[in-house]
């Protein structure tokens, strides 16, 4: 009987023992799985490119290895795979595994578990999550649009996006620029109908780097803001820019498409706007006004501004007498308090720069007729650049311009407007555009509209 207990004793300790050991076993063999993961050798993938895995495993040689690969999604493409041995900073040996791929298209990769058995034993094994982005050699760079609040507009949408902003309320927004080694040069113009201010250039747009160097960072170029007057279906302000791609070549780049509605500002909100003194768009005419490229005097009359307006026209046409001229133009603004002012592009020496470049070109088609190629090539080539100057004068010339003879500068073409702005008579301004009595006129890089009567035309 005693033998008989025995012999139980000994059975259910070895069951314990035994118990342990595999349990010990499992546990060991989940911890050794869970810390082997499949590490991507680079932080960022591209497509049509190798792309390489790294899974190491330590403590074990490469005969006690083999690999079973799942299926990959659609899109990444397996290459090859190579064991070898490896020795870490601390002496311990292992084994490395390499694995290759191609990817084939852009977006978020994430691959099944990769059977791995080490002495026979089968372990799963995870892949890191990736990234793979567009081959450098052939992404272009974009610009982006980021308001305050949040919304973001990009060229690479889906479907147009549209955005919904107050009237007479400031929104603000910064420019990025995306994928791109250096932005060469940034322009905008102002929208009509709106304030429209660049609060920040930021100095990170013209740091040149490395093609080698890919990043999916975006790079800040400016902050603006923008307060529309008007109610309607708008578009964002143009904004230009000229970009360095990756692969070295120069990129135009311009605002993104979106849809902007702008709906008419809340009671509330209203109701503690700034009064018209104090409103951030007479601010801005006021302060032109007071600039010192063109110090306007509150004491010229109509009749002061037209004048000036005929000295200008004769600028414009006048020749062996021009400098006359332009001395007594000079002299009538510096009477109503305008102490410097841009000078009037002049007609004969626009249509003396036609007449050189007709000229050249019948002489360039004379020596071609007898034969005399190199002097014809040579006159044809002084023709070429000669067009070139006459594309920039015809630029300067054919701009349209005024002078302002007094009144009120209003953000939209109507005398209901509720916010306006006072500016005194005498200063030259450029006439974009005309609608029914109103003139938009650009002045010190401030737009708005005018009654016709307030403007002395330049002819």
């Amino acid at each position: 009987m005693e033998k008989h207990s025995a012999r139980a004793k000994r059975r259910f300790a070895l069951g314990l023992l035994t118990a342990a050991l595999l349990c010990g076993q499992q546990l060991f063999s989940q911890a050794f799985a869970e810390q082997l993961e499949a590490f991507p050798k680079d932080d960022i993938f591209f497509t049509n490119t190798d792309a390489q895995f790294i899974l190491k495993i330590p403590k074990v040689s490469p005969s006690d290895v083999q690999t079973e690969l799942p299926n990959f999604p659609d899109g990444a493409i397996f290459n090859s795979s190579k064991k070898s041995d490896y020795i870490d900073n601390d002496g311990i040996a292992g084994t490395e595994v390499d694995l290759w791929f191609t990817f084939r298209q852009t977006g978020s990769y994430a691959f099944p578990p990769l059977a791995v058995y080490v002495k026979g034993r089968r372990q799963p094994v995870k892949f890191k999550p990736v990234e793979v982005y567009e081959n450098p050699r052939t992404i272009l760079p974009r610009m982006i649009v980021a308001f305050d609040d949040g919304e973001t507009i990009s060229a690479d949408a889906k479907k147009t996006p549209t955005i919904t902003l107050e009237s007479d309320k400031a929104a603000r927004f910064t420019v990025y620029l995306q994928y791109a080694l250096q932005a060469q040069q940034f322009a905008w113009n102002i929208p009509k109908d709106s304030l429209f201010v660049e609060v920040k250039r930021y100095a990170e747009m013209n740091k040149s780097r490395r093609s080698s160097d890919f990043s999916t960072e975006k790079i800040p170029v400016a902050s603006f803001e923008w307060t529309p007057f008007a109610d309607g279906v708008t578009t964002l302000p143009e904004i230009k820019m000229m970009a360095t791609a990756y692969s070295g070549r120069s990129v135009y780049l311009s605002t993104p498409e979106c849809v902007v509605t702008i709906v008419p500002q809340k009671k509330d909100a209203k109701a503690g706007a700034p009064s018209q003194e104090e409103s951030a768009y007479a601010y801005a005419w006021s302060e032109a006004a007071d600039g010192a490229k063109a110090k306007k005097a509150s004491g010229s009359t109509p009749f002061d501004c037209a004048e000036i307006a005929q000295l200008r026209s004769l600028e414009r046409r006048s020749f062996f007498n021009l400098r006359k001229v332009r001395a007594e133009r000079i002299a009538a603004e510096r009477a109503v308090g305008i102490q410097s002012s841009e000078n009037e592009a002049n007609y004969c020496l626009f249509f003396i720069i036609i007449g050189a470049n007709g000229l050249l070109l019948l002489l360039a088609l004379v020596f071609a007729l007898c034969k005399k190629r190199f002097e014809a090539a040579v006159i044809a080539v002084a023709a070429l650049g000669m067009v070139f100057f006459s594309a920039l004068a015809a630029n300067v010339v054919l701009k349209r311009y005024g002078v302002l003879v007094g009144g009120e500068i209003s953000p939209i073409p109507e005398d209901s407007a509720i916010t306006k702005s006072a500016v005194n008579g005498g200063s030259r301004v450029q006439i974009k555009e005309e609608v029914q009595g109103w003139y938009y006129i650009v002045y010190n890089e401030n737009g708005g509209w005018i009654k016709k009567e307030n403007i002395a035309i330049i002819k």
